[in-house]
């Protein structure tokens, strides 16, 4: 059986209007940063990459540590990782990918025809993208380290990806099987718990019924367990068990 643990890397204030729906309150709130190492498999599996300190300067990031150096605090040379799944091109997602240079990204595809089509640019969404990371696509799809794959898939036995998008256009989440039962890796399908246990979406869209419909998902997926990992919430560390500063075990 596979073991998960979230790593955490860096946190920043924000408010609560800044990310649920039709929000009024200017009430703080604090995202916390993860990536997400799955061991106990043929390799590790690491979900995400993180961001470089370029982007923890840039956005106001507490307490950055880079998401290497989690991933090798929790037992695993970054240079071995060879399999990285990708929920999502955001910045705090996607840009730390050259921290892991052995790994092949499973990304879906219609994610990356929205982050290389014609949307992208505008500030609505731009302002959630690394540019230059996002350009490294092509040179990685050409050296054979970019799987684009096309809705749900199985990775490994016991480890699934599953196309939901809503935040993003191919947001894809992930589903582990753990001796305490399926886990499932929200990423940004819900940032907060507020936001699957009360179905109020994020106010980041691009789709708001595939976000809503992406709730039912991950309660379908959960099941009875009920081990669902929100993808920024600082409640994650109370509702699992740290086991040394930043890291978090799920199962």
């Amino acid at each position: 059986m596979y073991e998960v643990y979230a790593l955490k890397y860096g946190e920043r204030d924000t408010t609560a209007c800044q990310f649920f729906y039709r929000e009024a309150s200017h009430a703080p709130i604090t995202l916390h940063y993860f990536v997400w190492l799955i061991l106990g498999g043929p390799h590790p599996v690491l979900v995400d990459t993180g961001f470089l300190d370029d982007d923890a300067r840039a956005r106001g990031i507490r307490n950055y540590v880079s998401p290497a150096a989690m991933v090798e605090r929790a037992g695993v040379k970054p240079g071995d990782v060879p399999l990285a799944l990708i929920t999502h091109l955001h910045y705090d997602h996607w840009a730390g990918h050259s921290l892991f240079p052995g790994a092949e990204y499973w990304i879906q595809q219609e994610e990356v025809a929205f982050w290389t089509g014609p949307v992208g640019r505008y500030p609505a969404f731009r302002q959630s993208a690394n540019v230059g990371a996002l350009a490294n696509l092509v040179t990685l799809n050409y050296a054979n380290r970019v799987r684009i794959i096309d809705g749900d898939r199985e990775v490994l036995p016991g480890i699934k990806v599953h196309r939901v998008g809503g935040h993003t256009a191919g947001l894809q989440i992930v589903t582990v099987q753990t001796e305490r039962g399926p886990v499932v890796l929200t990423s940004d399908a819900s940032h907060f718990y507020r936001n699957v246990e009360t179905r109020q979406p994020v106010q980041i869209i691009t789709s708001l019924p595939e976000m809503l419909q992406a709730f039912e998902t991950i309660h379908a997926l959960a099941g009875a367990e009920r081990l669902i990992v929100a993808g920024h919430d600082p409640e994650v560390a109370d509702r699992f068990k740290p086991v040394e500063p930043g890291i978090i075990k799920i199962a």
